[in-house]
């Protein structure tokens, strides 16, 4: 296997250390074609901010921790812990942390911040002094129209640091992580079959849409037996619902699309949190990831419409994505919390992946459910990046949804006829999502370079990681399976920056590995049965992508918790208990979904990569969980 020399910044490759401890793989960051230039050293007085993830005490003590909180037989049953009480039992001691917090102050930087869990320490210190401590200088490197700082070469944690800190996030500052939303296609020859402009603008009290693509939050209720709980009067009072997110946005578009539904909402329901100093400029208002944000807002807090919401808003670049769920977690006041952006997991280091494990652990012990989505390319998330066929496909899963803490938010189509150009298409019943099914009309049509640019891969994120173990959860389950065999990334040697010719082998991943299956369980995602967002005060139609599901599901754990007056905990036990109970029965809390691909994995009357546990019927969910209704 090479390495991507020609096109990473010293990165090489990383071995994962979770999981089976023998799998490896590269650390991307480029897209398809995207030349980066070396613009020589960056600025040396310039500060930058980094966030050292330190090592738990006992991580294996800390997961079963986990466990038992959703165990009845425990004594910690539903008894969640403070953020002091993590780091009192899982984070590093006094004498350990003063010894880090010593030694950086000694090298010159400043110590921003210890977090409560005793497992992060904030610190900041000008590019001459980090490239110093870090062992590498830090250069400005330009791609994609954007530019950013990272190291020029390997870095490495300081001798007197070994063991203590697992890893040092913010020294590459590179724009990692996507939006996991989906839109029906306005450009190229197939302009002509968007539908992206609403027939009819939301109105209050209105009956909800009939039309696929323009549904709302008042849809979503009808369509999973939401509304019950409304008629009981559940609506989330009491509880507040924690975004995390990368981009900026306008909370009046949000007020706008819950009063044109005429949801009672709060007018000063809505909190927003900056985490270290926000968005990038360019992820403002007007960005492409405010479109995100916006819809993540308006989902969650339509299904919830009783709840208040806190809106964590950090940089997409070195150590943003961390800090931001550690602020959120660290604060303690949000009683769950979701995100819809990611990238693929074999894009982030062992070492990485370890630092969001624990604050994710960290979440479940304070009992606030971490809900993802599980992405937008089907089973091949990184070819979101390597795009076929000047790359191969790679079976691959996307983070944060892949972590064993995280609730994996999955897609489905929704039964609909689409009325196209040249005929209709027909999906009878609710289906896994994955534009497969029109890849016969468009390459008939339009031609198959229009689908593979357009509409290849796209579908819900499912599949089986290769980073985190298959959870107790999963064990002895129907339909879960274990990593494909023959699974390695091959690119154009044109696509990773190289003069010659022929394909470059990038990555391979090992086959048979017994991993965390995803996602959990999904909803509607596909933008042909997708839905309107009110954004920049006008209505768009024909929305989509996992970025629903995950709000969706967030503003439903937000009813669920309401409705039992108190916080969930971890969310795994509860549901693959509830579906080994019931399983698809009267009662049950889950639909089958038995129809159509991911693009590579089936859904089946069982467990599957594609949908997960299937859809949910959300008023037998609340009663699973205990709500009285």
């Amino acid at each position: 296997m090479k390495t991507l020399t020609a096109i990473t910044v010293a990165i090489g490759v990383l071995t994962s250390s979770l999981a089976y401890g023998a799998t490896t793989s590269t650390q991307f960051h480029v897209d398809k074609d995207a030349r980066i230039v070396d613009l020589g050293l960056a600025p040396q007085s310039e500060t930058r901010q980094i966030t050292l993830s330190l090592a738990v005490k006992n991580l294996a003590a800390m997961e079963a921790h986990v466990a038992s909180l959703a165990d009845p037989a425990s004594p910690n049953y539903r008894k969640f812990l403070t953020p002091a009480q993590v780091g009192s039992l899982y984070g590093q001691d006094a004498a350990t942390v003063a010894q880090v917090v010593n030694f950086l102050k000694a090298q010159g930087l400043t110590v921003t911040k210890v977090h409560a869990n005793n497992l992060l320490i904030s610190a900041q210190g000008t590019n001459a002094q980090l490239a110093a401590v870090f062992g590498s200088p830090i250069h400005a490197y330009q791609a994609q129209g954007r530019t950013y700082e990272a190291p020029a070469s390997a870095t490495a944690v300081p001798a007197n640091l070994a063991g203590i800190v697992k890893s040092v996030h913010g020294l590459d500052g590179r724009p990692l992580f996507r939006s996991n939303v989906v839109r029906q296609p306005a450009t190229g020859p197939s302009a002509a079959e968007a539908k992206l402009v609403p027939t009819r603008i939301p109105t209050p009290n209105a009956t909800p849409a009939s039309l696929p693509g323009e549904y709302t939050v008042l849809d979503l209720a009808a369509k999973y037996n939401v509304t019950p709980l409304y008629q009981a009067g559940v609506t989330g009072a009491g509880k507040t619902i924690g975004i995390a997110t990368l981009a900026g946005y306008r909370q009046s578009d949000a007020y706008g699309y819950w009063n044109a539904l005429g949801l009672p909402v709060a007018s000063n329901r809505i909190t927003d949190v900056l985490v270290d100093g926000g968005p990038l400029p360019d992820d403002g208002p007007g960005s492409g990831g405010a479109g995100e944000t916006t819809l993540d807002v308006e989902q969650s807090g339509g299904v919830a419409p009783g709840a208040n919401i806190r809106v964590y808003l950090a940089p997409n670049q070195g150590n943003g994505f961390l800090d931001m769920f550690a602020a959120a977690i660290d604060e303690n006041l949000v009683d769950t919390l979701s995100v819809s952006w990611g990238a693929a997991e074999i894009y982030n280091s062992a070492a990485d992946l370890e630092a969001f494990h624990k604050v994710f652990l960290q979440a479940a012990l304070q009992g606030i459910p971490v809900i993802a989505a599980s992405g937008d390319a089907g089973a091949f998330d990184i070819n979101r990046n390597f795009p076929y066929p000047d790359c191969t496909t790679l079976l691959s899963a996307d983070h944060p949804a892949s972590d064993t803490a995280v609730l994996a938010a999955g897609g489905t189509t929704l039964p609909h006829t689409q009325v196209h150009k040249y005929g209709s298409i027909t999906i009878p019943t609710e289906r896994a999502w994955g534009w497969d099914y029109l890849r016969n009309y468009i390459t008939q049509y339009y031609g198959q370079t229009t689908y593979y640019t357009t509409y290849f891969p796209v579908g819900g994120g499912g599949g089986v990681s290769v980073d985190f173990p298959r959870p107790a959860y999963q064990n002895a389950l129907a339909g879960v399976m274990t990593s494909a065999a023959a699974q390695s990334l091959y690119c154009k040697a044109s696509v990773v920056g190289d003069p010659g010719s022929g394909y470059e082998d990038l990555i391979d991943l090992p086959p048979g590995a017994p991993g965390r299956n995803l996602p959990d369980v999904s909803l509607n995602a596909d933008p042909y049965t997708g839905y309107l967002v009110y954004f920049e005060g006008q209505w768009g139609a024909g929305n989509g992508g996992t970025s629903f599901v995950a709000p969706q599901l967030n503003g439903i754990f937000t009813l669920i918790a309401a409705g039992t007056n108190s916080r969930l905990g971890p969310l795994h036990p509860k549901l693959y208990g509830a579906f080994k109970t019931y399983g698809y029965g009267a009662k049950s809390p889950f639909r089958a979904i038995t129809a159509g691909t991911n693009l590579y994995y089936k859904s089946t009357s069982t467990f599957n990569p594609a949908t997960g546990l299937g859809s949910l019927d959300v008023t037998n969910l609340a009663r699973a969980f205990g709500v009285n209704l």
